[in-house]
């Protein structure tokens, strides 16, 4: 394989376009594709859409870079090539690490990121143990394995093992002489660090990436910088609230094939909630949702179940909410917030702190997601007891003090703002008032506090038709009963049974009887 001479990769293939067949064509292009891939990118493509699609279905390194195949891969035509044993025998390391990383790329386009990231720990202990020419060359695609590789940890949602594997890409890329190499690998650095919750260090490899020479339409990395930059920049200004317009001027939409699109979603969904607009959240979640294949394990599958259920929670649809909760498997770090989110609503405080004190306990928790733990705790601590510890509302004073904390204090209630602005000193309180005059809070509903008597008679209704029935299955008098029914109905401001079970139900309130708290 040709791995460093672009000019005659562009002449073989030129010379193969020429003949007008097909297998002259897949050849030149598969043993110069890494080449040709870099500096005569569109030159590739072009000679892809040309070949017919039985024969490009036997070679998925050309298949990948198909305009279509992304478009395909997300519901019609999902793109998961499998090589049999014996063909991997015949491949040389360099056919098979390209092939190894095709798999990977392949399997992401078609939203299985689990099968992505067995592929990207083979690439990894391919890098470690089978030495080859071109990884040892500059100019090979030694930091393009390790930037893919990121790119997979990051649409996992693993941040900290990304940021590795493109610090290494970041390092390599400016001796390979390939165009856009060093400002793709720039740009998901300050995505990884945005989703993480590092403003600065985002803001800073943003700076780094916009000094790189802007790419050339139709360059391999042009649409990944683009849309890579423009995620990362909307994840750091959603948290300081500004202008809608502003925000999404230049980001994708929900219906996007670059990878970055989950990362894009999450900068909308949160400006959304944030401004106590649920409802836009819930449909733009809905149409991404519906746009894509999601998985559970995936940073997709986590922005999107974890939005539904704050969605919800804001809608005050608690049913709803626990729903998308159960629905979960195995919840990333915003679902779990999201879940304590859910847990303060239905009035479950324990539950909210144990499940927060798990997540601050995770020492590669990045710095967003632990000062959104840490609110949450105040909430908690506030809903239950009415007062904060002045420690606890003097963090959240300082929290304030970094204009990027607008976003996650516009979240949590009113009562908590105005009893932090409280108890605080006047000089801290009036910082903390001035970043948060302007934003709109959610109000803390007050679940009503019934007896073990009232609990068991709530969780009755739905199942007997009269107060005797009732009566008769605790051993109680009617009267009794009739008197807890009153007092139900009184503190769930109703006046029937239907309303009674139908308010129940919304705040969560028939399962607390066997419920934890």
């Amino acid at each position: 394989m040709n791995f460093n001479d672009p000019d005659r990769a562009r002449d073989e293939l030129e010379r193969a376009m020429r003949s007008g067949s097909p297998q002259a064509i897949v050849r030149a292009a598969t043993a110069n594709i890494w080449p040709l891939y870099c500096f005569h990118h569109r030159m590739l493509v072009c000679a892809v859409e040309a070949l017919p699609s039985a024969l490009l279905d036997r070679h998925p390194a050309l298949k990948v870079v198909h305009p279509m195949t992304p478009v395909l891969a997300r519901g019609a035509r999902p793109f998961k090539p499998l090589v049999y044993q014996d063909d991997a025998r015949s491949m040389s390391p360099d056919e098979l690490d390209l092939l190894t990383m095709v798999q990977m790329i392949a399997f992401r386009f078609s939203g299985d990121v689990a099968a992505a990231l067995i592929y990207a720990r083979r690439l990894e202990e391919r890098i470690l143990k089978v030495p080859t020419e071109s990884r040892s060359r500059v100019d090979g695609p030694l930091w393009f394995f390790h930037f893919q590789i990121g790119t997979t940890l990051l649409t996992a949602g693993d941040t900290t093992r990304a940021l590795r594997e493109f610090a290494t890409a970041r390092q390599l890329a400016p001796l390979c002489g390939q165009p856009g190499a060093r400002r793709v690998a720039l740009a998901r650095t300050a995505l990884a660090h945005a989703v993480r919750g590092s403003r600065k260090e985002a803001l800073r490899f943003l700076s780094e990436a916009e000094r790189e020479p802007e790419p050339q339409p139709g360059a391999a990395h042009a649409d990944a910088i683009r849309a890579t930059e423009a995620a990362a920049t909307a994840l750091v200004q959603v948290e300081t609230l500004p202008d809608a317009d502003v925000l999404f001027d230049s980001l994708e939409g929900y219906d996007s094939i670059e990878v970055s699109w989950p990362f894009a979603l999450l900068a909308r969904v949160r400006f959304s909630l944030a401004t106590q607009r649920p409802h836009d959240a819930l449909e733009t979640l809905m149409l991404a949702r519906d746009a894509h294949p999601t998985q559970h394990g995936s940073f997709a599958g986590d922005v999107v179940t974890s939005g539904l259920i704050e969605a919800y929670v804001a809608m005050g649809d608690l049913v709803e909410a626990r729903d998308a909760a159960r629905r979960a498997g195995a919840p990333g770090i915003l679902t779990r917030l999201a879940e304590a989110r859910l847990h303060l609503a239905e009035g479950r405080y324990g539950n909210a702190v144990h499940g927060l004190q798990l997540i601050l306990a995770d020492t590669h928790l990045g710095p967003g997601a632990r000062d959104e733990a840490r609110a949450l705790l105040a909430w908690a601590e506030y809903a239950r007891d009415g007062h904060l510890d002045p420690l606890v509302a003097s963090r959240l004073c300082r929290q304030a003090a970094d204009i990027s904390a607008r976003r996650m204090l516009a979240t949590v209630p009113r009562q908590l703002v105005a009893h932090v602005a409280e108890v605080s000193p006047p000089d801290a309180a009036q910082r903390f008032t001035a970043v948060v005059s302007d934003l709109t809070h959610p109000e803390m509903t007050e679940r009503p506090k019934l007896t073990a008597g009232e609990l068991r008679v709530l969780n009755a209704l739905p199942r007997h038709e009269t107060t005797a029935e009732i009566a008769s299955t605790f051993h109680v008098s009617p009267n009794t009963v009739k008197s807890q029914l009153a007092s139900l109905y009184r503190k769930l401001g109703c006046a029937s049974r239907d309303e009674a079970v139908r308010v129940a139900a919304r705040l969560n309130l028939l399962s607390a009887a066997s419920g934890p708290e």
